[in-house]
């Protein structure tokens, strides 16, 4: 078998709020095909009858600002939804629109029909969020996320839905729709090119599998679907995670990292860097990685839950430039393993070290390895970087090193060039005595 089959009904690219109507407002059918190597085609087709444009006729009647006025105007007008969906896919990368189609049918329903290629999966999550940008409050969350990791045969499949409220918390659209959340649900089915192994799947035929959701979950909860594949040991996937087993996986109370997302001026997203929490609430990260000129101020933090927390307004004494540091505090109820900080002056050659970074940003999974202390430089007049020489050749944008006693010895930062094959470190102390 050589392809993938998706019905997602809750994904869809083009009218979220068409999954707030009640039974019979609409229909989605998702069909999508992925070759192995994560390029694709997707045929997508929306029906929309009467009663949702009932509905949303009644929510423009409610609305003094106009707004839902203005979005009724436009699922009215046939042009404007071909153009709004064939620009919601060219700011997605990797995608292609091969055909846009728009019918009003004999009664008065529209079928909107929509046929583009993929590059790799995770455009799928990508189409989501541009798709209904101008449906949200067009704040920098991400409610919908696509996986896969794999290790030599095995590879695994996940892809989370949790609390797009915090994405389309409009309370007049709530008032209107909100009653009909606990009975829609959501059901899609994957057809895998892959034997499955096990799934959280609510029904599974062969390779095919099936899960439901409530439109209450996708607005209010959580769902995570798994499944757990075979492939051929040599095929290579670009876009999964490899599970590297020379180091290993450490649990969220076991480490002190956290993502940190940075965004443009348009508030896209751009990058993502390392934080280290410092304390519950508060956390470090590089300057450089940060990149505030690009970023223009614009920064999320990602949970371990892969859900986001806002950042406390920054002063100056966040920002420590020449040390490549970084302060921001955020807000999330998740706790830490407390840190106790090393001295630099008490560090020797050849001591032992832990390394604890993200194999791949996008990741929530945080990975260590081991590693010896190299050396200890001067950065500037007043402070030094510490040499560490890993295990294995590797190159990080960010992280934590403890030592042996598990005290905090340093950051990882790139702002210093040394020799090849080593990482170097923002001192542990140096950070204590700057933290705000």
């Amino acid at each position: 078998m050589t392809s993938v089959k998706y019905k997602l009904s809750y994904l869809l690219p083009v009218l979220f709020l068409v999954l707030f109507s009640s039974s019979g407002c609409f229909d989605v059918k998702r069909e999508i095909k992925m070759n192995p190597d994560g390029t694709g085609l997707e045929n997508m087709y929306i029906t929309l009858d009467k009663d949702f444009y009932d509905r949303m006729n009644t929510l423009a009647d409610l609305d003094k600002t106009g707004k839902w006025k203005k979005k009724l105007d436009s699922l009215s007008d046939d042009g404007i939804i071909e153009r709004g969906i064939t620009a919601s896919l060219q700011r997605v990368g990797g995608t292609s629109v091969k055909e846009l189609k728009v019918t009003l049918n004999p009664d008065a329903s529209k079928q909107i029909y929509l046929q583009y290629s993929f590059d790799e999966p995770g455009v799928l999550a990508k189409v989501v969020k541009e798709g209904t940008f101008f449906w949200s409050n067009q704040l920098p969350v991400i409610w919908n996320t696509i996986k896969f990791q794999y290790e030599e045969d095995n590879l695994t499949f996940k892809q989370t839905i949790r609390k797009a409220e915090r994405s389309f918390d409009d309370e007049l659209m709530h008032t209107v729709f909100s009653s009909t959340y606990p009975g829609k649900k959501i059901t899609y089915a994957i057809e895998f090119p892959f034997e499955v192994k096990e799934s959280n799947a609510m029904t599974a035929s062969g390779n095919m599998l099936t899960w439901e959701m409530s439109i209450e979950d996708v607005i209010h909860n959580q769902q995570t679907d798994t499944a757990g594949l075979v492939k051929d040991a040599s095929l290579e996937l670009t876009y999964a995670e490899k599970i590297d087993r020379t180091v290993g996986k450490v649990s969220q109370k076991e480490n002190p990292l956290i993502r940190v997302q940075v965004y443009n001026r348009n508030k896209e997203p751009v990058k993502i860097g390392t934080g280290v929490v410092l304390k519950d609430g508060m956390l470090v990260t590089n300057f450089k990685l940060m990149n505030l000129i690009e970023g223009a101020g614009y920064f999320s933090v990602i949970l371990p839950s892969d859900s986001l927390a806002g950042i406390d307004d920054m002063t100056e004494k966040d920002l420590d430039e020449k040390q490549d540091l970084v302060f921001l505090r955020y807000g999330s109820s998740d706790k830490f393993k407390p840190i106790k900080y090393a001295v630099t002056g008490n560090i020797k050659y050849g001591d032992k070290v832990k390394l604890f970074y993200y194999p791949n940003t996008l990741s929530s999974t945080v990975y260590s390895m081991d590693g010896n202390i190299a050396a200890t430089k001067k950065w500037t007049k007043k402070t030094s970087v510490i040499e560490i020489k890993p295990s294995k050749p590797i190159t990080l944008e960010g992280g934590a090193v403890f030592n042996e006693a598990g005290e905090f010895l340093g950051m990882i930062t790139q702002a210093f060039d040394g020799e090849v094959g080593k990482l170097y470190l923002v001192p542990a102390d140096y950070i204590k005595s700057q933290m705000p």
